[in-house]
């Protein structure tokens, strides 16, 4: 991973952790607005990789962050009423899922034609572990 995409990741996990805080209070609306921003930042992770838009593994990434994003709201639904400990959930999960995802497109955009989608669980498994941040599950390349 390159310095500026490690960059890249690192500033678009405090837009969605920050997200998270300010939108706590309406459950499920800041998946919809981090849907958006996973697409531009996969977008930016590619151009890092000298990929043309078309040269992307789209339906993977978008299979991925459908999954991460479904997978954080079942995890926020749980705690989405309680004042204080909604926002800082959504906040840590916003920003755990940015990370992930960030290192999943990197390394599918390493190697496009190999990339597979990640499903639910292995999204769950990976941000409840608490092994090496960098670490992508196997299946993301």
């Amino acid at each position: 991973m390159t310095p500026r995409v490690e960059r890249l990741i690192r500033r678009t996990s405090l837009v969605s952790g920050t997200l998270g805080i300010v939108l706590s209070p309406l459950p499920l609306v800041d998946e919809l607005l981090l849907l958006p921003i996973y697409g531009a930042l996969a977008s930016r992770i590619g151009k890092d990789h000298d990929l043309a838009f078309g040269q992307m593994p789209w339906k993977p990434i978008c299979a991925t962050a459908l999954a991460g994003l479904a997978a954080r709201a079942a995890v926020n639904l749980t705690v989405s009423y309680v004042p204080g400990v909604a926002a800082a959930a959504n906040a840590v999960s916003a920003i755990a899922l940015t990370q992930f995802f960030g290192r999943y497109v990197d390394e599918a955009c390493a190697h496009p034609t190999d990339a597979r989608p990640l499903g639910m669980q292995d999204i769950i498994n990976h941000i409840r572990s608490k092994k090496d941040p960098s670490a992508v599950p196997a299946g993301a390349n």
